[in-house]
């Protein structure tokens, strides 16, 4: 059996309403939490896998395998990519973040997959520098906004995973005018987007929604590296969740927001 872990709970589609993942979830924040439910049971299919650290300790962790991972990085596909790992705060001093590390790489080496990867920074999508792993890992690429490809090498060889290189192009392939751009994995950032996209129509701004149906879309298009959440104007990121319409206007050459 793959090694689950003492202390943590796994969390599958038959367990997830009789779980505490939804108040777990809810109480750890993060920029790309709460996460949808619709979201994570289509990716259960696509072998996504949930552990909690048991009561009365409080934390989660998010992956699964490399070539279905909704995060942008390149020779993934005999890794497991770590996609959220959250811990309450009484726990960073202590051992939490640790257990739920441990979880993931003896799931990974029982599969017998090569590598564990994770991205470190900060903001939405992304795993905060406090919970990272510590010795045994390795920084293998870095991106745009300080972001690191983190990397547990389980058996060789191996071509190291790294991000990819073309961020500029993917953002002016979207074309002309705003694209707000989103995976869909958190019910408020694509209410958010669509706020912002309803507004911007009411301004007769030309804007749309890109929103990838699927993990290898996602890899293939996604403009930054935490990838939940992007803001992009006439083929150029401007930021995340913290843009705001006036700021997309004042972008785009001074045009007026609505009184």
């Amino acid at each position: 059996m793959p090694h689950h872990g003492r202390d943590t709970v796994t969390v599958s589609p038959p367990t997830f309403e009789r779980s505490a993942f939804a108040q777990v979830d809810a109480g750890l924040p993060a920029g790309h939490a709460p996460m949808d439910r619709d979201w994570l049971m289509a990716r259960f299919a696509e072998g996504l896998q949930i552990r909690l650290l048991k009561q009365p300790d409080t934390g989660l962790v998010i992956f699964q395998p490399g070539k279905l991972a909704w995060r942008p990085i390149e020779g993934a596909d005999r890794a497991l990519v770590v996609q959220d790992l959250r811990i309450a705060p009484d726990l960073v001093g202590r051992d939490g973040a640790a257990r739920l590390w441990s979880v993931v790489e003896g799931f990974a080496r029982y599969y017998g997959l090569a590598a564990v990867l994770a991205l470190i920074g900060r903001g939405p999508g992304l795993i905060a520098p406090e919970v990272a792993p510590g010795r045994g890992w390795l920084t293998l690429d870095e991106g745009p906004g300080g972001v690191r490809l983190i990397g547990r090498i389980l058996q060789g060889p191996l071509a190291l995973p790294h991000l990819p290189r073309d961020w500029d192009a993917r953002a002016k392939a979207l074309g002309p005018g705003v694209v707000i751009q989103t995976t869909g994995e958190c019910r408020a950032l694509a209410d958010r987007a669509r706020r912002m996209l309803s507004g911007l129509s009411a301004l007769r701004i030309p804007a749309r929604h890109d929103c990838p149906g699927d993990a290898c879309a996602l890899r293939s298009r996604a403009v930054r590296p935490d990838a939940v959440y992007s803001v992009i104007v006439d083929g150029q990121v401007i930021g995340g969740p913290e843009v705001t319409l006036a700021m997309i206007l004042d972008r785009l050459g001074g045009a007026q927001s609505p009184s």
